[in-house]
């Protein structure tokens, strides 16, 4: 029985639909109006967003509804009864605030919000287990995409040695919106989600969190990022004894050139499943490419919202705190300089393994904060470096850390 059915049949035994809220009405936010207004057991009653325009944009994508509210504040949440809530503003501060609020009310939680899964996700994690909800990456990013391969793998005894995603072009860290402006504009997106791919950060945080579910790790700090076609990634993500770049396996990694999509790369010792692999066109082992070519963002959150309901199960949330994703200066930076936000003008992020990141600041901890002192461009931060604001966020991370 397919996932739509179960789902349908689920409904019908419960005798009321599911309700969803939506916090974050942007590009993400509006594909998941648009997909949460074609299923017919769900329910969109609540849409958050600060921006009014956008909640006038979402409202009029939704037509299921006539009592449907939209609303400006966070606190809107606590005045509906609601299965799920889906947080899609991309800011980890937003992330934090939105997960106190529902898990604490026995509300299930999926974040179209990696970065606050990459600061917080253990935290949350065991939040949600404290009160017997769930929270969850939300399918659709490349995180969940590859877990999906990695599932396949295991479950027909292939072993995973690296994994990861495809990345268009190349990085440069020091992009600020600004110079992005005009590119931007022409693909109608937020210069800000732009320069946060094109600065590397956003690839950072969905290896780390893609690391943290699997309880793998990186091989090198930054990750190596090679050059690659779909038929050199079993070559390249192998161990260095095998003629690759790994020192270590079970490890997150992304290539350029094999974008949009992802990948896992996978062993067998046995000379029969090596036999049937080359015969059904998969190269030559022992090492093979499993790759998905497409990940479709918030047009596949109809598929979370079903698996949430039916299976009770996270598709991605943190396990273990192997990777952190670290802030690292765009321009030399003087006291007193608010840092601003992932994506912008003052700081980019860079996975590190969690030993090596010891007093620096993760990226999501350092967006909108105060810098106390001076640090030069291309350096890391200092939690020491900076002034944190005392809010959800911070006292998550802080429960995390101990």
């Amino acid at each position: 029985m397919s996932l739509l059915d179960r789902y349908s049949d689920f409904v019908q035994e419960r005798g009321k639909k599911t309700k969803v809220a939506l916090v974050g009405a942007g590009q993400m936010g509006q594909g998941i109006v648009t997909q949460i207004n074609k299923m017919l057991d769900t329910d969109l009653v609540l849409i958050v967003d600060k921006n009014e325009d956008k909640l006038d944009m979402a409202r009029s994508k939704y037509n299921q509804n006539n009592d449907i509210t939209i609303s400006t504040n966070l606190d809107s949440l606590d005045d509906q009864d609601l299965d799920i809530v889906i947080e899609a503003t991309g800011t980890p501060s937003s992330g934090a605030e939105v997960a106190f609020k529902v898990l604490n009310r026995n509300i299930n939680l999926i974040l179209l919000n990696v970065e606050t899964e990459a600061t917080i996700g253990l935290a949350l994690n065991r939040e949600a287990e404290k009160n017997n909800t769930i929270v969850t990456v939300g399918d659709g990013d490349e995180p969940v995409a590859a877990v999906e391969l990695f599932n396949f793998a295991r479950e027909i005894s292939l072993d995973v040695i690296a994994i990861g995603k495809g990345k268009n072009n190349p990085f440069d860290v020091f992009k600020t919106p600004m110079d992005l402006e005009k590119e931007a504009k022409e693909k109608k997106m937020n210069p800000y989600m732009l320069t946060s791919f094109v600065d590397g950060s956003k690839t950072m945080i969905e290896m780390a969190a893609l690391a943290n579910y699997l309880d793998f790790d990186i091989d090198i700090d930054g990750m190596h990022g090679p050059n690659s076609t779909y038929d050199e990634l079993n070559s390249i993500f192998i161990p260095k004894t095998s003629g690759g770049i790994l020192e270590n396996t079970n490890v997150v990694d992304f290539a350029f050139g094999v974008a949009p999509g992802v990948f896992a790369i996978v062993y067998s010792e046995d000379d029969y499943v090596n036999y049937e692999m080359e015969y059904l066109k998969m190269g030559k082992g022992p090492y093979w490419t499993l790759y998905r070519p497409y990940h479709l963002t918030s047009l596949e959150i109809p598929r979370t919202i079903m698996k949430l309901m039916v299976e009770k199960e996270t598709q991605l949330s943190a396990k273990k705190w192997n990777v952190e994703v670290v802030a690292y200066s765009k321009k030399d930076l003087k006291a007193g300089t608010n840092l601003g936000s992932i994506g912008g003008e003052n700081i980019y992020g860079k996975a590190m393994r969690v030993e090596n990141s010891k007093n620096l600041a993760p990226l999501g901890i350092a967006e909108n904060n105060i810098l106390n002192s001076e640090v030069k461009k291309g350096e890391p931060i200092e939690i020491e470096n900076i002034d944190i604001t005392d809010n959800q966020l911070y006292k998550y991370w802080l429960s995390q850390n101990s």
